[in-house]
């Protein structure tokens, strides 16, 4: 025993001591407790014993029963596991028994726990859910919250809203609660459907999405309180974000002095009204406000139907009537009734004639009148009577056309063309209204549209015949025009007409028009050289006419008195009355005007009157026959006309001179020279334009007469 060193003395006992040991043990295990993901195979290798030859091993018990079974010295899975059947705090236990003859037995506890996997979508508890809120309800209020379940116990589930016009949405993806988003009116949106989905991975993340599920929602938008009554009908208008409806009141009429049975027709009518708030429908009440009925009409409180108590006489009765919801009066709307009093009438009035024919060319143009005719230019007049009246003539009668834009009828009954019409007939129907008491009446019209002229013909040529013009009609002939193109079989004839309607041949080219502008200017021209001629002849004309006339004036005092010159008295001058003379004023001229001035005489001034070469007036005794005379040469200036060898300027005078000696033979031209200005001669001429409308007037018979010769 000393040989063997302590140290060496405890190792020998460590390996005898595992060798007996390791003779105990005929099995174990790998490890005691076995971690199985879920979902596993039937057959599926737990775990295997370590054991020696001929060592048998048992499954002794095992819990809970059924889900193992050993093969050799492998425990084998006998079902699937699941982990949502599991329970974590107890896993299987399966106790395995070892033997080997002339061994005692050896046994061994095994543990195995089943792993959660992610094997399982999320589920929502319902397919669909709805949810109410109230229209204008604030953004961010909640709706409501809807959550999904997922059996894998250790997921977290993410959210996502499909809302259409995104009225909702969610506080977060992984929060599902449901908040308003927009402004939510019931009369534009009712109900809003949408989806909620949910994954069991983040939203947005690189990770394959394993599982979803998918639930509908609906959300109702409840209609709340908060518009008045509507009267109808009304025009809906939006400002901002509400709502309101525009209706400008109601109109009727009553027979003056007569009660009206029943109620009053009103026009838009009848009155009625609805609640604003459609959704809700509350029931609405009516009554009178005030007005100028005087207790003549009374309102059903619960239809809004207006009667008469008593006959109205005359004028215009404006009623205000309030229409209230019955639970909410708060809720309240008015509207104005206007009922006019008219008198009775016993006809309505009516056409002439029970129907009308008119006629109009497709190209006459808008605002073109329709005629009675094809051939005519005379527009189709109608026209309407009414019998309540003693001469048929009613002046508050409207004409208007019943259905149809293309025409239109004035106030006078004449049809006009609104707009382009394609060829053919246009029917419509007439009305002609009575204003003051809305009584009508119709008749039928019937419009033929001709085709126009073609305004593009190719190889056009055009005939026309001559326009007479006699002096006993101002009517002129019309041209008759014919156009042939070049198409074959093809003619249009075209009679123009002097009033009415133009009618049109067509387009003219650049070159047309220039020849004929240059024709017209040619014309132009000539006819301004022929007036300047004209006008230069009228003037040589008068400058002749302007001597003569003074001429004739002197020759008139010399002879014009009642008792020609004063007895005694005489002169003459040959060579002034000399007949021969015929290139002077003495000559030719001089008898023409003397022959003309003795025959506007009296018989009486003719057989006075004298030839004196010339005679000096004085006004100084004027007779009573001449007094038209003198008062015209006195409002002017006292003339005194002389005869003289001399050229006078004394102021007043008027002299004619004529030159001393002259020779009878030699034929000189005699000149009258005005003693006075321009401005005297234009009295000269009015005084002898006087002396010449006046042929009776005694202008010479004077007293005190002179010579200076």
């Amino acid at each position: 025993m000393d040989l063997w060193p302590k140290g060496s003395a405890a190792v020998f006992f460590l390996l005898v001591l595992f060798k007996f040991s390791e003779a105990q043990n005929l099995c174990s295990l790998p490890i005691n407790i076995i971690l199985i993901p879920e979902n596993n195979n039937i057959g599926d290798i737990v775990t295997t014993l370590n054991a020696e030859d001929g060592v048998m091993a048992i499954i002794t018990s095992q819990d809970p029963e059924g889900f193992f079974s050993i093969s050799g010295y492998n425990i084998i899975a006998d079902t699937v596991l699941d982990y949502e059947t599991f329970d974590p705090n107890k896993p299987h236990e399966v106790n395995i028994e070892c033997t080997k003859a002339d061994s005692p037995p050896t046994t061994e506890n095994l543990k195995i726990a089943v792993l959660d996997i992610n094997d399982n979508p999320p589920v929502f508890e319902h397919s669909q859910y709805t949810l109410n809120v109230n229209e204008l309800s604030k953004v961010d209020t909640s709706v409501g919250l809807i959550t999904a379940m997922d059996p894998d116990k250790d997921d977290r589930l993410y959210y996502q809203l499909d809302s259409p016009e995104g009225e909702f949405n969610l506080e977060a993806n992984f929060n599902p609660n449901i908040l308003v988003k927009k402004h939510l009116d019931y009369d534009k949106v009712k109900e809003v459907t949408m989806i909620l989905y949910v994954q069991d991975t983040l939203i947005g993340s690189e990770a394959e999405v394993s599982h979803t599920a998918s639930t509908t929602i609906v959300v109702n938008i409840i209609d709340i309180d908060n518009r008045p009554p509507w009267f109808q009908p009304c025009t809906e208008t939006e400002v901002g974000t509400s709502i309101i409806c525009l209706m400008s009141g109601y109109n009727g009429k009553v027979n003056a002095k007569e009660l009206v049975p029943g109620p009053l027709t009103l026009e838009p009518g009848p009155l009625m009204a609805i609640d604003g708030d459609k959704g809700r429908n509350d029931p609405i009440h009516y009554t009178f406000l005030g007005g100028n009925d005087g207790g003549i009409f009374q309102i059903d409180t619960d239809t809004g139907s207006i009667t008469m108590r008593e006959p109205v006489e005359t004028g215009t009765i404006v009623l205000s009537v309030m229409a209230y919801q019955r639970e909410n009066a708060d809720q309240f709307a008015t509207t104005t009734v206007i009922l006019k009093v008219v008198d009775s009438s016993d006809f309505p009035p009516k056409f002439v004639k029970s129907s009308y024919e008119g006629f109009i060319s497709e190209d006459a143009g808008v605002d073109s009148l329709v005629l009675e005719s094809k051939t005519s230019n005379r527009a189709l007049r109608v026209q309407a009577t009414d019998d309540d009246f003693s001469n048929g003539y009613n002046p508050n009668l409207r004409f208007e056309i019943v259905d149809g834009t293309d025409f239109s009828i004035t106030a006078e009954g004449f049809i006009l063309m609104l707009k382009a019409v394609s060829p053919g007939t246009v029917n419509l129907e007439m009305r002609v209204v009575d204003t003051t008491n809305d009584e009508s009446s119709t008749a039928s019209l019937s419009v033929e549209v001709t085709p126009g002229v073609p305004t593009t013909t190719p190889a056009t040529t055009i005939t026309t015949s001559s326009i007479i013009t006699t002096e006993s009609t101002a009517n002129t002939k019309l041209t008759e025009i014919t156009t042939v193109t070049s198409q074959p079989d093809i003619t249009s004839t075209t009679r123009p007409s002097t009033g009415g309607q133009q009618v049109k041949m067509g387009e003219f080219s650049s070159g047309d028009m220039a020849a004929v502008g240059a024709s017209l200017a040619v014309v132009i021209v000539l006819c301004l050289v022929c007036i300047g001629l004209m006008v230069h002849r009228i003037k040589g004309h008068n400058a002749d006419w302007k001597k003569l006339s003074e001429a004739s004036v002197f020759q008139s005092k010399l002879g014009g008195g009642s008792g020609g010159p004063k007895e005694g008295v005489q002169y003459s001058n040959e060579g002034f009355q000399l007949d021969d003379d015929s290139g002077s004023v003495n000559g030719k001229l001089a008898a023409d005007l003397e022959n003309k001035l003795e025959s506007g005489l009296k018989p009486q001034q003719r057989q006075k009157m004298m030839t004196p070469s010339a005679v000096l007036l004085s006004p100084s005794s004027p007779q009573a026959d001449s007094s038209s005379l003198a008062e015209t040469i006195d409002s002017e200036k006292e003339v005194k006309p002389i005869l003289t060898k001399e050229r006078r300027s004394e102021e007043g005078y008027k002299a004619v001179w004529f030159k001393q000696d002259i020779d009878p033979n030699t034929k000189e031209e005699v000149v009258i020279i005005p003693n006075t200005g321009e401005a005297d001669g234009d009295h000269e001429e009015e005084d002898d334009s006087e002396g010449e409308n006046r042929p009776d007037v005694d202008s010479g018979d004077e007293e005190g007469v002179s010579s200076d010769l």
